[in-house]
């Protein structure tokens, strides 16, 4: 039997985690969880910044999928 985890609860679990990690500046991340569907928008610094959002929460009890829509500055060379 699978155990249903209100996307509320599934948000304050990622939210609460983020702002624990002194790695990721989490003010400029939103969150939002529709059917276990987490999707993240916002802003990171880096593109690592990005990556490492994504690896703290895909492991979050009731996460089925991840949009991971967060933008970072893109360095361009001339």
């Amino acid at each position: 039997m699978t155990t249903c985890i209100p996307d509320l609860a599934i948000a304050e679990q990622i939210n609460s985690i983020l702002h624990r990690d002194v790695r990721i500046d989490e003010h400029d991340i939103h969150v939002s969880v529709y059917d276990g569907w987490v999707f993240l928008d916002g802003h990171v610094d880096f593109e690592t910044d990005r990556d490492l959002v994504q690896s703290r929460i895909e492991n979050v009890a009731g996460v089925c999928r991840i949009t991971n829509n967060l933008t970072y500055p893109r360095l361009v060379s001339h």
